[in-house]
């Protein structure tokens, strides 16, 4: 005969739910794991590679006023609110699926993303190396600063450059001891390339003035 204990074991811990806290660790740290296996295997496809990485040229967002800096904060703070109000009605059992579904959403598209922007640069150096690139593109540095090293990058000296033929300033991220003597009111030659699906890249600079696309190298 099983004793008291065993039977109130069992009725706590059904033979039928004993897979939903493996279930649940699964959700919460696989696809994190996943994101960063992407990442360290895109890192790895980079590394390999013998050629300078396409630097890309980031447009410098400009703010409006105040609402402009606060809206990301409100939207977040709203969406916590409502998220709060449907487990409250709904009950957390059924609002859970729902949940865990956009956290596994929310993974997949930061790994897409990731892949999308490895493909967006790809080959990028080559193309501007070659015979048929566009002549290099005049660019006024605006302001130089030191960026320290981060899990996101490298660091580096950051330009602000007013480059030709584009309205709003754009920033340019530059791992070169030789750009650290750069200084406002300097003018570089920039070698851009559009990118794959969008946006420009750097594959070559050099002070101006510029007879050739000149590469430049760490």
């Amino acid at each position: 005969m099983p004793s008291t204990d065993s039977l109130n074991r069992s009725a706590l811990n059904p033979p039928g739910n004993g897979w939903t806290s493996q279930r649940t660790a699964w959700l919460i740290f696989g696809p994190p794991a996943f994101m960063v296996a992407v990442r360290w295997l895109l890192q790895l496809v980079d590394d390999r590679q013998n050629t300078v990485p396409a630097l890309p040229l980031v447009p410098v967002s400009t703010t409006a006023g105040t609402l402009d800096l606060l809206w990301p904060l409100a939207l977040a703070l709203a969406v916590l609110v409502a998220a709060g109000l449907v487990i409250y009605r709904l009950g957390w059992r059924r609002v859970m699926p729902v949940i865990g579904g956009a956290w596994l959403l929310l993974w997949l598209l930061g790994s897409g993303a990731l892949l999308q922007r490895h493909l967006n640069r790809q080959g990028l150096v080559l193309q501007g190396m070659t015979a048929a690139a566009p002549a290099p593109v005049q660019a006024r540095v605006v302001s130089v600063r030191f960026k320290p090293a981060s899990l996101r990058s490298l660091g580096g000296t950051e330009l602000v450059l007013q480059v030709g033929g584009l309205d709003i300033p754009n920033r340019l991220l530059l791992d070169d001891a030789g750009a650290a003597a750069l200084k406002p009111g300097d003018t570089l030659a920039l070698q851009l390339v559009p990118g794959r699906f969008g946006g420009l890249f750097v594959t070559g600079w050099q002070a101006a003035p510029a007879v050739s696309p000149l590469m430049k190298t760490p």
